[in-house]
């Protein structure tokens, strides 16, 4: 056989032959095994008989096919070896990368920059690899997850260039990193992002949107104002939503629910933008007048920095006392010079104290948080002054005159309901015929303003000039006068801003009281078409609240009481009692040469005489009968002495309690009146805490008229100067 397969291939090849003999050799030896083998254990005669004819018989070309057959199975056998490597190697690289991913989106999710660097920077290739089922990279899901520290990590490490390709990337939607950012509402991530690389906002996603668009369809308002400002002025996307329809009509929404959610910035961003969006409809100033900031208070206008005081006033407060004095004793050109010398003092002081209040209230606004609500407010209300004057504006700019009324009849009646003064203002001083605009019930401005309790709204009254004794007599559909219109009961959102029950109704009384004097004298007792006169109906709207008023009053009498009579004792017994004890002969007590000692008598018997004074005051109240009458003014003025009076005496009891302990405890040791202080003032500082925004409401509610025109400080409202200003006049003049 080898010498057959050798004669055969010589010479062709002598390394193919030598294979060739190889193979062979296997092959016949392989043969001659299986005979072996099927001798032994012979299962089927044929087969036996097959494997005898192969190994004896065989042919120099059956033992080449048989050659060719092996060498086909060892290849086969190789190639399999070797695929299967390959495979369970792709299958490690694969389960590791995945490993690797999730550790990375967790960190990510979790916003744990230091793992997520660690792993980036052993694998640089995660920076652009999907990790998520929406194919969203690191910077995708860190910016949609908010953590703006991360993305700003993130966008450290990364080399200049690979900015450009990272944040390029798209997502299965075809969304950029900044995409994601407009959509999610992330200026700050936005910002970070267009800072790296501008070009991003051009990027369009598979709806064919850029991230302005994105922003301003999915109404993320914020986002949407930076991204205005950051496009270039000539923008596709500018000029697109100015010219469609369809996109005008988001516009407008967009705008409207930015008024809504005072966002009043973006709302200002996109009238100088997009002038046509405020004047699309009516919706726009009408969400304006529904959602106008309400502005400051007294007191918060008092302690902002630019508080609208000025010196003049404070000169003014003065002047009287000063004239009162001197006026019969000097001749009236060193009064004058007084009072002038007075205003340049004050003026002196008010500077100073403003050049030391601005700087502290920057500090303020930063750390405090009642200092920075009071800076939103002032800050929301300017801006809301300024959309109200652009849109006006742009109503003003329509080419007929006779569509005003459509702009500013709906929403110079929901101002009205609303006692947005500002709006009501804006359009009477654009259009005084508003004025006379009546809604579908049949009421105007005026009468709008008295039901809803608007006083600012209602002082325009006596701006109107003679059009003021139209409401003498006015009267509605059923007959009821203006009286009958402040007889019903208020809004509860006008009832929530005044202190407890009693403090509503005398709000309700003060108007009473004020349209009496507006109304015919026959009108006070002019029945209706229900034959219901204006007492009737205020008594009848009224009820549940007096009682309740009733109940507030002496809860709140009945505590202040305990507390007063807890004071009497006290102060009572130490004054018996005297520190350090008094000598036995002539009954002196011992300390009476003391400084400290005299403090603290004086201190007490000011607590045992305004603690009295308080409880009497308060038991008063007490014993009251509770008319209606009687909480307009009596009731409020008797809580409010007692309250005060319950301070004084609280207050003069702490300092002779800390009068007492250095007297007895304190000798040669005056460090110890550091703490005692301090430790007195605790108390003090937690009544004020505590009542004075009641007493303050008792006063401004009780004092400061809210009815006729007003000065233009709220300082010199707050204070009453108006008074004071008509009480100089007259003495000037006489």
């Amino acid at each position: 056989m080898d010498q057959i397969v050798g004669s055969r291939f010589m010479g062709s090849s002598p390394t193919l032959a030598v294979w060739l003999t190889y193979y062979t050799e296997r092959g016949i030896d392989s043969a001659k095994t299986t005979q072996q083998e099927a001798k032994k254990e012979p299962k089927d005669k044929n087969v036996s008989t097959e494997i005898e004819t192969k190994g004896k018989g065989a042919t120099s070309g059956e033992i080449e096919t048989e050659v060719e057959h092996t060498i086909s199975i060892r290849t086969q056998g190789e190639d399999t070896l070797s695929t299967y490597a390959k495979t369970k190697e792709e299958e490690e690289e694969m389960k590791e990368k995945n490993e690797r991913n999730k550790k990375l989106h967790k960190a990510t999710m979790e916003g744990n920059w230091r793992d997520a660097k660690y792993i980036l920077r052993r694998h640089e290739g995660c920076l652009k690899e999907p990790i998520n089922p929406d194919r969203n990279t690191v910077l995708h899901l860190a910016v949609e997850m908010g953590h703006d520290h991360f993305v700003k990590s993130l966008l450290d490490y990364l080399k200049n260039e690979q900015v450009k390709e990272v944040v390029e990337i798209k997502n299965l939607y075809g969304s950029t990193a900044l995409h994601v950012a407009a959509i999610v509402g992330n200026r700050y991530a936005a910002e970070l992002l267009v800072g790296k690389h501008k070009e991003l906002l051009t990027i369009q996603d598979d709806e064919g949107q850029d991230p302005l668009l994105k922003a301003y369809s999915n109404m993320q308002f914020d986002t949407f104002t930076y991204l205005l400002k950051a496009a270039n002025d000539k923008s596709k996307t500018k000029q697109a939503i100015s010219q469609s329809p369809e996109e005008i009509k988001r516009g407008v929404d967009l705008l409207v629910n930015a008024i809504s959610a005072k966002q009043y910035s973006t709302a200002l961003e996109l009238v100088e933008t997009f002038p046509k969006f405020a004047v699309e409809n009516v919706y726009v100033l009408m969400e304006i007048a529904r959602t106008f900031p309400s502005g400051l208070n007294e007191w918060e206008t008092f302690i902002y920095p630019f508080v609208d005081i000025y010196p003049i006033d404070l000169g003014n407060i003065l002047s009287p006392i000063i004239f009162l004095v001197v006026t019969d004793r000097v001749p009236l050109i060193i009064f004058m010079w007084i009072r002038g010398m007075t205003r340049v003092l004050v003026s002196t002081v008010y500077f100073l104290l403003y050049m030391i209040h601005f700087p502290l209230w920057k500090v303020a606004t930063r750390l405090v948080g009642g200092i920075m609500r009071i800076e939103k407010k002032k800050q929301e209300w300017e801006e809301a002054k300024k959309i109200l004057k652009l849109v006006c504006d742009e109503v003003d700019k329509l080419e007929s005159s006779g569509t005003r009324h459509l702009y500013y009849d709906g929403p110079t009646f929901e101002a009205a309901s609303r006692n947005a003064y500002p709006v009501v203002n804006e359009i009477l001083n654009r259009w005084p015929e508003a004025i006379k605009s009546k809604d579908k019930s049949g009421y105007d401005i005026i009468q709008l303003a008295v039901i809803h309790r608007s006083e600012k709204i209602y002082n325009r009254i006596y701006q109107i000039g003679e059009h003021k004794s139209h409401y003498r007599m006015i009267e509605d559909s059923s007959g009821n006068n203006i009286l009958h219109l402040a007889g019903g009961l208020a809004p509860s959102h006008e009832l929530n801003r005044r202190t407890g029950a009693a403090l509503q109704l005398q709000r309700e009384l003060q108007w009473r009281e004020e349209l009496k004097k507006v109304v015919l004298s026959t009108y006070i007792t002019k029945e209706n078409i229900f034959k219901e006169t204006p007492d009737m109906v205020f008594s009848r709207e009224h009820k549940d609240l007096v009682k309740e008023g009733q109940n507030w009053m002496k809860t709140t009498a009945e505590s202040c009481s305990i507390t007063a009579a807890l004071i009497i004792t006290i102060v009572f017994a130490a004054a018996i009692t005297v520190p350090g004890g008094s000598n036995q002969e002539k009954g002196i007590p011992l300390f009476i040469q003391d400084i400290a000692f005299t403090i603290f008598a004086v201190s007490d018997a000011i607590s045992l005489f305004t603690s009295s004074t308080s409880l009497l005051v308060f038991l008063s109240i007490l014993t009251s009968r509770f008319a209606e009458q009687d909480f307009l003014v009596s009731l409020p003025k008797r809580l409010l002495i007692g309250l005060c009076s319950l301070f004084i005496s609280t207050t003069a009891m702490m300092v002779a309690f800390s009068a007492t302990l250095f007297v007895v405890f304190c000798d040669k040791k005056p460090w110890m009146l550091a703490p005692i202080c301090v430790s007195a003032c605790l108390p003090i500082v937690l009544f004020l805490t505590l009542q004075l925004p009641l007493i303050v409401d008792l006063y401004l509610s009780t004092y400061v008229p809210i009815f006729g025109k007003k000065s233009n400080s709220q300082l010199a409202r707050l204070i009453g100067i108006d008074y004071i200003e008509d009480l100089f006049d007259k003495l000037g003049n006489s």
